[in-house]
């Protein structure tokens, strides 16, 4: 990321700016202007580039300019699991196979994951990421300052057997031990990479965090003033589980432990009941929806979960890819379609969540759900530049007799029209080419590294179909 902003700025113009402002305005024939990291002015594009003869000028003629999308919860080191998931069992999954997996990766397998990841992201318009936690967060966190993303990172945090499916000792420790080693990550990398990076504290699942771990979760991020992210609410087993051994639904021994409150993010919460929503909202609770992964791994969160109801409490919703073992693809266009249409087909409900909706769930939702909504999330002056050019010159575009850019981009299109994405004032992808990384170089290593984790993890090369 040594490639600075040029020193009289950048006016990206001629586009259809889409702000996310407080009045969701847009900008037809408009511009952005940067300066440094931060947007220096937003108006019609003929205004600024008279205003600005200085500025390298970039013409987005045909395109939408738009907050860069934020993913509100993403397993980066789990791109090298990619296809090791599909269609097995939710129990088998975890035990014969990510465990293995999780197990047996090191520190150049989850760094080239997260690379994978990013590259990904940001081939699809994300700007922005939350980890819930691997095992190598330092590995992660350098993954995103050379490819030039942003994002929160938390370690997985667990230090109790999973009922039904034992934690490996080697995914586990002592709460001291953890809370200690998440004090050091933050104190040597939060708010590195110019800003880039935050360390949030984590809890992996609700039945493998002790009483003990959770409260030293809950005073460590007090301490250090940040969020908690954390798997929660996940399915009606869970839910059994933890009946059984808690004495209390996932939601009520979380909130009994104190942990619940505007600094936690909690992400599935497919087998929340309605009570739980209210309980929820009242503590303003942020919440991660990840349709994609809910569908390929049957969570029931689309069937069960009660996210529009969220929404009309007035809880803050983003959305997550949640992983490309288990959702398959990191484009989050192709997320906030789920999330717009599959709710309306379970209410018989066409007016239910929307194209709009969606996309203030991946943009300044997601933002408030990461606690990063005072700088991104949304285009305006004196916020960060992390902004997203969308290609609307193919034919999914076509024909318009009522052009509703939202709504086209939603419905119509995907992470594929991107053209180009910058974070912190940057350009990280122009013109569909990543700059701060060689791509065949990229593709070389996720491939090399793959190989190597599924070897090391002993796991099956499957085909249902005969290779001949």
């Amino acid at each position: 990321m040594a490639k600075t902003t040029p020193a009289h700025g950048i006016v990206i113009a001629n586009g259809t700016v889409v702000t996310m402002n407080r009045e969701r305005q847009l900008v037809a024939d408009g511009a952005v202007l940067i300066k440094g990291d931060r947007i220096a002015a937003i108006g019609k594009a003929a205004d600024l580039l008279a205003a600005n003869p200085g500025a390298e000028f970039v013409d987005a003629t045909g395109c939408l300019v738009t907050p860069g999308f934020v993913d509100a919860h993403n397993h980066p080191a789990h791109f090298l699991s990619k296809g090791l998931l599909d269609d097995v069992e939710t129990g088998r999954r975890w035990a014969t196979r990510l465990y293995p997996f999780d197990t047996k990766i090191g520190p150049d397998e989850c760094y080239w994951g997260s690379m994978g990841t990013f590259a990904e992201m940001i081939r699809n318009g994300t700007t922005c990421f939350a980890d819930p936690g691997g095992f190598y967060p330092e590995e992660t966190i350098r993954a995103a300052e050379r490819i030039g993303i942003r994002g929160v990172v938390t370690r997985s945090i667990t230090d109790i057997h999973d009922a039904g499916r034992p934690t490996p000792d080697a995914l586990m420790g002592s709460p001291a031990e953890i809370v200690d080693g998440m004090k050091r990550l933050h104190g040597e990398h939060h708010g590195g990479a110019e800003g880039r990076i935050r360390v949030w504290m984590g809890l992996r699942t609700v039945m493998a965090t002790s009483d003990e771990l959770c409260r030293a979760v809950r005073d460590a991020a007090e301490l250090l003033g940040v969020g908690i992210h954390a798997h929660l609410a996940i399915n009606p087993l869970e839910t059994q589980q933890c009946l059984r051994k808690w004495g209390a639904r996932p939601v009520e021994r979380y909130r009994r432990l104190g942990l619940l409150g505007p600094n936690f993010l909690a992400v599935h919460m497919g087998a929340a009941d309605l009570s739980e929503v209210e309980l929820l909202a009242g503590l303003d609770v942020k919440i991660g929806h990840c349709p994609s992964a809910s569908m390929l791994g049957a969570f029931g969160c689309i069937s069960h979960g009660h996210f529009p109801e969220m929404i009309a409490a007035g809880m803050t919703v983003g959305l997550g890819s949640d992983a490309a073992a288990i959702s398959r693809f990191l484009d989050l266009v192709r997320v906030m379609y789920l999330a717009a249409c599959a709710h309306k087909d379970v209410h018989y409900d066409a007016e239910i969540m929307g194209a709009h909706k969606a996309f203030e769930m991946a943009t300044i939702d997601g933002a408030r759900a990461l606690l990063w909504d005072d700088a991104i999330g949304s285009l305006e002056t004196g916020k960060l530049a992390d902004i997203t050019i969308v290609e609307c010159s193919g034919l999914e575009w076509h024909p318009r007799p009522a052009f509703n850019p939202v709504a086209n981009l939603v419905y119509s299109s995907s992470g594929a029209a991107v053209r180009s994405v910058m974070i912190n004032g940057r350009f990280v992808m122009r013109d569909r080419r990543l700059l701060t990384l060689e791509e065949d170089e990229l593709r070389a290593a996720t491939s090399r590294a793959a190989a190597d984790a599924v070897r090391l993890a002993g796991l099956p090369e499957e085909q249902r179909w005969p290779v001949i």
